[in-house]
């Protein structure tokens, strides 16, 4: 359902993955460094991430959930984030398709975690 409402491919495309770390791999890089290849939006809710595995459908990145203070950086199930129904169905998560990669401390992340 979310497929068709959504209007666009929700996972990235081969091409786009190839160019994004699986999880763990940045591990060594400081968070201003990582480069956000992803950005996922719906509502007030934001996930940007710097690393995925598409074998689990997992990332790591930093989200905002709506309030600042509380944004953080973590892992984030995206089959869940691709199923999310939110106010009876009038909220889905989209990816952005115009998000063009640049490092976490040139992303204008909001709140006090974002480096």
């Amino acid at each position: 359902m979310n497929r068709v409402r959504r209007g666009h491919r929700f996972y990235p495309s081969p091409a786009q993955l190839v160019k994004v770390p699986r999880t763990y791999a940045t591990d060594e890089i400081a968070l201003a460094d990582k480069v956000i290849h992803l950005h996922y939006f719906g509502g007030a809710c934001d996930w940007w991430l710097a690393e995925y595995d598409p074998e689990n459908q997992i990332g790591f990145g930093y989200a905002c959930l709506g309030d600042p203070d509380m944004a953080e950086w973590g892992y984030v199930d995206l089959k869940e984030l691709e199923t999310l129904i939110a106010h009876q169905g009038l909220l889905i998560i989209e990816r952005d398709c115009y998000w063009t990669p640049r490092r976490a401390s040139e992303a204008n992340l909001p709140g006090r975690a974002a480096l």
